[in-house]
C-alpha cells in the first residue's frame, strides 16, 4: 500500500471533532462525497475505539489509554496496536501462494530437510523441480487467500518439519495496509485540527 499516494485521496477532507464528554468523535470526510469517508468514536470510559465508515469497521480496546487524546501511542506502533483490536471488517492480512512458495523453501533449507523433500520417492526421470512442486501442490492444496496453509498443507509439511506449528500462520501472509491507512486517515485528521487552532 502506498502511503504517500494514498494521502492524495485525503487531500479534500475535513476534519471534525465533536466531544461529548466522554465520548470523542472524530470524522474526516470529503463534503458533498462517501469516498474515503472515516470516524473515530472514542468511548473513553471504557478504554474502547470504534472505526467505521467507507474504509470498514474495527473496535479495539485497551485497559488505560484508547482515548482521543492518548490515541497518538498506537499510531506510531501499530503492531501494539493490533493487539487491542477486538473484531474487524476488513482483512488485516492475505495470504499469497508465490510468497508461501519462496518461504517454505527458505524454511526447507533452514531446517535442513530440502534433500529430504527432493529425494523422497523420487523417480528416475524427476527433476528437483518437479519434486519441489508436486510438494507445492501438496502444501497449497487447501491453501486459502483469507486463511493460508490448510490442515492438508500443514500435514504435508509437518512431515520434514516437526514444529511447523510454529511457523505456518506466518507463510505466505502479508499485510493489506489497512491498519495504516486507519493511521493515516487520524494523522492527517489530527493535523488539521491542530492547523487550524
Amino acid at each position: 500500500m502506498n502511503l504517500e499516494r494514498l494521502k492524495e485521496r485525503f487531500k479534500n477532507h475535513v476534519a471534525t471533532l465533536t466531544d461529548y464528554g466522554n465520548i470523542k468523535i472524530l470524522d474526516f470526510k470529503e463534503p458533498g462525497s462517501s469516498i474515503y469517508r472515516i470516524r473515530f468514536l472514542f468511548e473513553e470510559d471504557y478504554y474502547r475505539l470504534h472505526i467505521s465508515g467507507d474504509l470498514g469497521e474495527l473496535t479495539a480496546t485497551n485497559y488505560k489509554n484508547m482515548t482521543y487524546e492518548k490515541f497518538s501511542d498506537f499510531v506510531n506502533d501499530i503492531g501494539y496496536f493490533e493487539q487491542k483490536i477486538n473484531c474487524h471488517s476488513r482483512a488485516i492480512y492475505v495470504y499469497s501462494e508465490d510468497k508461501a512458495k519462496e518461504e517454505l523453501k527458505e524454511y526447507l533449507e533452514e531446517y535442513g530437510v530440502l534433500d529430504d523433500v527432493l529425494y523422497d520417492d523420487r523417480c528416475d526421470f524427476e527433476t528437483d523441480e518437479d519434486k519441489l512442486d508436486d510438494f507445492f501442490d501438496d502444501v497449497l492444496e487447501d491453501f486459502t487467500i483469507e486463511n493460508g496453509i490448510g490442515s492438508k498443507g500443514y500435514d504435508a509439511v509437518s512431515k520434514y518439519i516437526d514444529d511447523f506449528w510454529e511457523i505456518s500462520s506466518y507463510i505466505g501472509r502479508k499485510e493489506t495496509g489497512i491498519l495504516d491507512l486507519y493511521m493515516l486517515a487520524f494523522k492527517l485528521a489530527t493535523e488539521q485540527l491542530k492547523g487550524e487552532k
